[in-house]
């Protein structure tokens, strides 16, 4: 069952090639480990959540991405907003030239990808296993279904793409 969507911000496309740049690995990119938030520190390792925070401000994310802990892959790199305990929030950035991000749900809810920047229609949303893609442009989201395997990848040439994803717990 393909993910609930905004019909005018998503719109379908047609399958393509897949892109050398996917991420492989176990675990899931976007959690944080408990161990990150066991007491803040002035200087809090790359890609994790300060603890006790309660608002992040657009620099001070974008900051965070570019730290050389935040890379998750080629292309790729991801910083944890808010660690909770009942979610998990993050910055995603896709390099332009299509860079990607290949993850499996493996939360007991559907996860939520929202298009903060990208480039008009350019960065798409695959459901491998069904073969279900649908292209998004800011303001674009997706659910990701319990137990699905996708991938996110920006397909413009010039633009990066940012995304913010909640990741249950």
């Amino acid at each position: 069952m393909p993910p609930r969507k905004r019909p005018s911000i998503a719109v379908p496309v047609t399958p393509t090639g897949r892109s050398r740049k996917s991420r492989s690995g176990p675990g899931h990119a976007l959690e944080a480990d408990d161990e990150s938030m066991a007491s803040p520190t002035p200087a809090q390792q790359a890609g994790h959540a300060a603890a006790g925070r309660y608002v992040v401000a657009a620099p001070e994310a974008d900051a965070e991405l570019q730290e050389d802990g935040s890379i998750i892959g080629e292309g790729t790199r991801v910083a944890i907003l808010f660690h909770e305990s009942s979610f998990d929030a993050a910055m995603l950035q896709l390099e332009a030239g299509g860079s990607e991000m290949s993850e499996r749900n493996e939360t007991d809810l559907e996860m939520l990808y929202f298009v903060t920047e990208a480039e008009d229609g350019q960065v798409e949303f695959h459901l491998p296993e069904t073969g279900f893609k649908q292209t998004l442009s800011r303001g674009g989201e997706v659910l990701v279904p319990v137990g699905a395997a996708f991938t996110l990848r920006n397909m413009s040439p010039t633009i990066p793409a940012k995304l913010l994803a909640v990741v249950p717990r």
